[in-house]
């Protein structure tokens, strides 16, 4: 899997589980930034999509648990890269300063996103998507794939505490379990709540003068799903849930752009997904989704690791 942004759009809960169960959330709970578009329909989606996943060669030998369990994790991971690239398209397109490594405050928007909804669907997707970064940091080290320090992007197992520790920074009674199945220390969760308070204040701050008034036009917004003969079921997948339109929906709708934007969902020949800003799109390719199917088919069931105490006592502190 490249080092990417992952991204997401923030749907309705699918209740499913997965390999690795991190968060207990309670009910949805009605925000300003609730979208009452996506709460509904996508359930019935997913058991579509579960159904037809039955005859796609890359769930074969699977369960029908197993399979939904594998497409909640693709979705949620999928909507976490889409989203963190929707980050890079606000910085772009509305000018936004950055203090900082730009990957990192697209990490922050994706999850400041999710859980400002405060729905144990937004919820869900960021659990699946730390889990994501843990299990491909296991298949790294498995396929003794040299880790590349000098990458913009940060490491896979550093995202994915990012991900747990803004989580509990943002209620850490609320995610006590996914802290402990995390192993994240507590001297580390005790300083979260500055993290969350940090990141949410930024991108709140840097996105306010961008909010839509109800009197202002909208600003189309495209989703387009190219064919591809390699990935068919993916296409129908997410066509079915309208993953692309909706969020596009909802970005038109709450934001003014400068000019229009889209989304595509096309072939790539690599796992990836990014903002081209000279095409004025997000592209997500259909290999990223694919190489979501493998790698949790191959790590569901991996233990998280205890945090080395010998990186813990060399820690800087400045």
């Amino acid at each position: 899997m490249m080092k990417i942004g992952r991204g997401s759009v923030w749907l309705v809960a699918l209740g499913l589980s997965t390999g690795i169960a991190f968060a207990q959330t309670g009910a949805p709970a009605a925000t300003e930034q609730s979208l009452p578009a996506l709460e509904g329909g996508l359930g019935a989606r997913m058991d579509a999509a579960v159904r037809e996943a039955a005859n796609d060669r890359r769930f074969g030998g699977q369960t029908e648990q197993q399979r939904r369990e594998s497409i909640a994790f693709v979705l949620g991971n999928v909507l976490f890269a889409t989203t963190h690239e929707v980050g890079h398209m606000l910085v772009s397109r509305m000018n936004l300063p950055v203090l900082g490594r730009e990957e990192d405050a697209a990490d922050a928007f994706a999850v400041v996103t999710a859980l400002k909804l405060g729905n144990a669907f937004s919820d869900r997707v960021l659990a699946e998507s730390a889990s994501g970064w843990f299990m491909s940091e296991a298949r790294d080290k498995r396929e003794k794939i040299k880790t590349i320090y000098y990458d913009e992007h940060g490491l896979d197992e550093k995202r994915a505490y990012n991900i747990v520790c803004l989580m509990v920074g943002s209620s850490s009674k609320k995610f006590a379990p996914l802290a402990d199945k995390t192993k994240l220390p507590d001297d580390r969760q005790k300083t979260c709540q500055f993290d969350w308070s940090n990141a949410s204040w930024s991108w709140e701050t840097a996105l306010t003068p961008h909010i839509r008034k109800p009197e202002q036009p909208k600003t189309q917004i495209t989703a387009v799903y190219a064919d591809s003969k390699e990935y068919e079921f993916l296409k129908r997948a997410f066509v079915q849930m309208r993953l692309l339109e909706t969020l596009a929906e909802h970005l038109s709708d709450r934001y003014v752009w400068p000019e229009p934007v889209g989304f595509e969902m096309t072939e790539c020949g690599e796992p990836n997904a990014r903002w081209a800003p000279t095409l004025h799109k997000v592209v997500v390719c259909y290999e990223l989704a694919a190489d979501f199917v493998d790698l949790h088919r191959g790590y569901a069931r991996y233990e998280i690791e205890p945090p080395s105490p010998k990186i813990a006592r060399n820690a800087k502190k400045y």
